[in-house]
């Protein structure tokens, strides 16, 4: 038992220290030429909002799309105050898969071509599966996948000629839980972000055979302080300056991805590699994510006042709310 406990912990120091290593200066900002196109998925808040903002320092044309037609106006009019070329946006829901390329078409309609193509639009559904009689319904898991899987590949089929055309870049934005499934109140959410990942992954091996000019990112971040998470965890006295990642920096790494062209982004490095040697490597810390101290009939309660919060802030711009009588989560 020693033996394998100090096997464990020298492999996880190893990946902390490589990682640290490995991990590349945050503090540079990427220079993207003015006038780059630039479509951003899921721009009314958050990391793509963020990201909107640091590529409109930097002189592009922005296409943004959301839900919240409110929210993209916000988003629009301090874009252009920060030197934002031009700012275009579309509400838009993306549970209507069939419909969702128009993004894509009037991103070139306007600007006559497409150089950056960001996948960044979630839905966030939240509370154990097993306690939550609407989350099984078929019509709710078919609203999440069609937002947070299907939607981005139709996206991304129809963007691809596009940025062939520019040699272009493609970043999709997944999620650590999308690799290590940690938290079962979020089984729907980790369930459509290793669909995501097991596609895009294999997308991009067969964009590399062809030797396509399109690059394709895929981003596995992980707890971002963004406003909504801040107000789902603040009372659980997470560990923020050593497991989360900052807004700012998540979206420099999206922004310096234009440039390097990266195959994976890992934010926050550290936290991340981390978690992943320890889901893998050691059966106690896969333990160690269930319900504890009062256990599962506690933590229930826990999670409805987190769905409570959840509804009430309205996540993704609704996108999880099936009807009116289901938590809008």
């Amino acid at each position: 038992m020693m033996v394998t406990m100090t096997k464990y912990l020298v492999g996880a120091v190893a990946v902390c220290v490589i990682s640290v290593l490995m991990y590349k200066n945050l503090s540079k900002v990427p220079e993207i030429p003015r006038g780059t196109v630039i479509l951003i998925c899921g721009a009314s808040s958050g990391i793509g909002e963020e990201l909107a903002y640091q590529a409109a320092e930097k002189g592009a044309n922005l296409v943004l799309v959301a839900r919240s037609e409110d929210k993209l106006l916000r988003v629009q009019e301090q874009a252009l105050k920060k030197g934002a070329t031009a700012v275009e946006i579309i509400s838009y829901d993306f549970s209507d898969v069939e419909g969702s390329s128009i993004v894509v078409n009037k991103t070139v309609e306007r600007f006559g071509k497409l150089d950056y193509l960001v996948l960044n639009h979630a839905a966030f559904p939240l509370g154990p599966f097993l306690a939550n009689q609407y989350m099984q319904e078929p019509s709710y898991i078919d609203r999440i996948f069609k937002v947070n899987f299907f939607s981005m590949i139709e996206i991304a089929l129809h963007g691809l000629p596009h940025l062939e055309a520019s040699s272009g870049r493609l970043f999709v934005t997944s999620s650590t839980f999308g690799e290590v499934p940690i938290n079962y109140a979020m089984s729907l959410y980790c369930a459509s972000k290793h669909a995501l990942n097991g596609f895009f992954y294999s997308l991009q091996q067969e964009l590399l055979a062809k030797k396509s000019p399109v690059s394709l990112t895929i981003g596995a971040l992980g707890l971002i302080w963004t406003p909504d998470m801040e107000s789902l965890w603040k009372d659980d006295s997470l560990p923020v300056d050593f497991i989360a990642g900052t807004m700012e920096l998540a979206a420099k790494e999206m922004l310096d991805s234009y440039t390097s062209r990266p195959r994976t982004v890992t934010y926050p490095a550290f936290p991340n590699n981390f978690m992943r040697a320890s889901w893998y490597y050691n059966p106690w810390y896969q333990e160690s994510a269930v319900a504890q101290g009062n256990g599962y009939e506690a933590d229930l309660t826990k999670w409805e006042k987190k769905v409570e919060v959840a509804r009430e802030r309205r996540f993704s711009q609704g996108y999880s709310e099936v009807s009116s009588e289901q938590p809008s989560v």
